[in-house]
């Protein structure tokens, strides 16, 4: 069964929600914060891991604003 619209537009809002908390957490920790302690090579990955998060967020947002019917 394929998803609706509608349910397709509600999940990558709820994504879009759970990047924002973890862009405010990042903000109030800061950057070093969030990676204190880790190894290097871990550092490495999550550091992959949230721009790879950030494009994917920024390519949701695009679609979720085209099938609000204006941009």
């Amino acid at each position: 069964m394929a998803a609706s619209p509608d349910e397709i537009q509600k999940a990558f809002k709820g994504l879009a929600l759970a990047a924002a908390r973890v862009r405010e957490l990042a903000d109030s920790l800061g950057r070093e914060g969030l990676l204190k302690g880790m190894p290097r090579r871990q550092e490495d990955a999550l550091r992959q891991l949230l721009l790879d998060a950030s494009r994917d967020l920024e390519r949701t947002q695009q679609v979720v604003r085209g099938m609000g019917g204006g941009k």
